[in-house]
């Protein structure tokens, strides 16, 4: 399994969630993404934490590449700050 971890601020929180994220832009489920989290920054609640799971690396590349042209558009906009974007394997998962 694979994670793609991204961070940024955004202005309003509510706001991005309810027009940035909820609509789905990229399609996530048509881009291969089978889970996802959000959280929010302890203290900042405008700091996102975002985790997109996927079944392979290429489909979690692919996710990547588009959000990287997406957030161009999104910070000359001033709707989120400068995201930091990981993609991770995940090698072990428990639940204890």
């Amino acid at each position: 399994m694979y994670v793609l971890h991204m961070e940024h601020s955004v202005p309003d929180y509510a706001a991005w969630k309810q027009r940035g994220f909820d609509p789905d832009p990229l399609g996530r489920r048509q881009m291969g993404v089978t889970r996802y989290r959000i959280g929010r920054k302890a203290g900042d609640p405008n700091h996102v934490m975002i985790e997109l799971q996927f079944e392979t690396t290429d489909a979690a590349s692919r996710m990547a590449a588009a959000l990287q042209q997406m957030w161009v558009g999104a910070q000359a906009r001033g709707l989120i700050g400068v995201p930091q974007l990981t993609q991770f394997e995940i090698v072990e998962d428990a639940v204890l």
